[in-house]
């Protein structure tokens, strides 16, 4: 596969050589070993000649300690299946299945230069346009790949490899997943390398093109900086990283900012796909996707907003932006009620990241919430929001008779009373079972979210008035009928062939987003 400019490894003797392989053994037949090139978790691989052809080839041999284990020689082999299917220059070609002694093993073309983690080990950060162009190939290669419905999943600078001449290879797709195809692996297994992980997998969402667009985004930050971006030993450690700003001293604007979107925590506002960071790579503007409310998901804890009119928020008070952000509606009663409590249960029954999103997204609109556990709901809250109007109306008729009676004051006094008492009850919160954001569902999906954010895509497109091509109105149209379709199979039990379903689904949805948002910003 790879040799190195500044040495080749000897092979070891028969006795300690992994494998017990030597020079001018000969595999399967026909490869004849020269060099062993390097060894990873799963497989060794070798520089060798083949006989057949008498052209230089590496070979990519399973360990013989996990020849015999099923899963890990189907991995193996399905790795061989997935790279022989892409045909990119910028992916390594694979040109044949093998079998020597019961261990399975593939031919390769053999590469002659090194890693882009030797590269940066050597020579340190490269200037901010080799940087460029060395992502730009990469991105090329994942264009090409997710085209074919692959997904990487375990790119970083181990995985690229740089040719003496400056072409850039994607390797190894052992981790790679195809869409649509059964999942080899349970949903809670997070699998990559910690550091190039997009933050969304840890929560056991499926990967798709975004999450390979964020590895990238993570190399080519260290190809500016010399550094990760997220520096922990811990996976935990770096799975808090990635909720931070990044820190980005030193670095060009435009680097900056193109760094700042391919590894936001939140994939919708990342780059949708891989020819959107292209343009990004090569200078164009991308323009940016509208704001998204966070992941919602169920769990035990409230949030309520502290509302206090203010005269100059009477035209759209800081509440409707809160709403809007986060993709809600509230009825008049509940606005009405929330007016003369001055405090109400804007997010029930949350999962505590949801709360404390929630609330940072109140915060930054400048209006104050708290984040309230469920259990420190006082018991009579929901019965006096439901029934508090006519029990303080009949209270304060009562009261009103009463005085009456003692002064001989006419009737209508009553009528007064329970007037006055039902006016007193706009000044209880409303109930938290009609919060604006309740019956979350009990894990949040990007599929869920990715289809809210192409209905609000499609609808402010559907305003910017009624002269639209025909051709964005087949867009808008198909947007509604994708959106449609992924809230039905999110909704819809999670069976396998939903789950495949979904894969394939996000894909096309995916491809709309980047289109409506080019629609969007064509019409300003």
């Amino acid at each position: 596969m790879r040799t190195s400019e500044l040495h080749e490894p000897p092979l070891l003797d028969a006795s300690s050589a992994p494998g017990g392989f030597v020079t001018g053994n000969l595999l399967a037949g026909r490869f004849e070993l020269e060099s062993r090139l390097g060894a990873g978790g799963l497989a060794e691989v070798f520089a060798a000649r083949d006989r057949l052809s008498g052209a230089e080839v590496a070979i990519k041999i399973l360990h013989p300690h996990l020849a015999f284990d099923r899963a890990l020689a189907g991995r193996f082999r399905r790795e061989m299946a997935i790279t022989r299917g892409l045909d990119h220059p910028g992916i390594v070609r694979v040109f044949d299945l093998h079998e020597h002694r019961g261990r399975p093993l593939f031919s390769m073309e053999l590469l002659r230069g090194r890693t882009l983690a030797d590269l940066l080990l050597l020579e340190g950060p490269l200037p901010p346009e080799a940087a460029r162009q060395i992502a730009k190939q990469i991105c090329a290669a994942l264009q090409a790949a997710h085209a074919r419905g692959v997904v990487h999943r375990d790119l970083k600078p181990q995985n690229v490899f740089v040719k003496a001449g400056g072409a850039v290879k994607l390797l190894d797709f052992g981790l790679a997943r195809v869409v649509g195809q059964a999942r080899l692996t349970s949903k809670s297994a997070v699998l990559g390398t910690p550091g190039y992980i997009a933050p969304e997998l840890w929560s056991g969402q499926p990967p798709d093109a975004r999450a390979d667009l964020y590895a990238l985004g993570a190399t080519l930050f260290e190809l500016l900086t010399g550094r990760t971006p997220f520096a922990s030993s811990d996976p935990y450690g770096v799975a808090r990283l990635q909720q931070e700003p990044l820190r980005l001293e030193g670095l060009r604007d435009d680097d900056a900012r193109l760094l700042r979107r391919a590894l936001d925590p939140d994939p919708e506002q990342r780059f949708l796909d891989a020819a959107q960071m292209l343009r990004a790579l090569s200078g164009e503007t991308v323009p940016r996707p509208p704001a998204t409310p966070p992941p919602l998901s169920a769990g035990e804890y409230d949030v309520l907003v502290h509302d206090v009119v203010h005269p100059f928020h009477l035209a759209r008070p800081p509440i409707a932006r809160v709403l809007d952000r986060l993709g809600a509606e509230a009825c008049a009663r509940w606005r009405l009620r929330l007016l003369g409590a001055g405090q109400a249960v804007l997010v029930s029954g949350a999962s505590r990241g949801t709360a404390e999103a929630a609330a940072q997204l109140c915060a930054e609109h400048g209006l104050p919430a708290t984040v309230r556990p469920i259990s420190l709901r006082p018991r009579s809250e929901e019965w006096l929001a439901r029934h508090g109007g006519w029990a303080l109306a009949l209270l304060c008729a009562a009261a009103a008779g009463l005085l009456a009676g003692l002064l001989e004051l006419h009737l209508s006094c009553v009528a007064a009373g329970a007037a006055a008492g039902y006016l007193l009850s706009w000044g209880l919160r409303p109930p938290a079972s009609a919060a604006p954001l309740s019956g979350l569902p009990g894990q949040g999906s990007s599929l869920g979210r990715l289809a809210d954010g192409i209905a609000r895509r499609a609808e402010r497109l559907r305003r910017r008035g009624n002269d639209l091509s025909a051709d964005l109105q087949e867009l808008v149209r198909a947007s509604d009928d994708a959106t449609g379709l992924a809230r039905g199979l999110v909704a819809a039990e999670a069976t396998d062939a939903a789950r495949q379903a979904m894969d394939l689904l996000t894909s096309r949805l995916l491809q709309l987003a980047s289109a409506l948002d080019d629609a969007l910003a064509e019409r300003g």
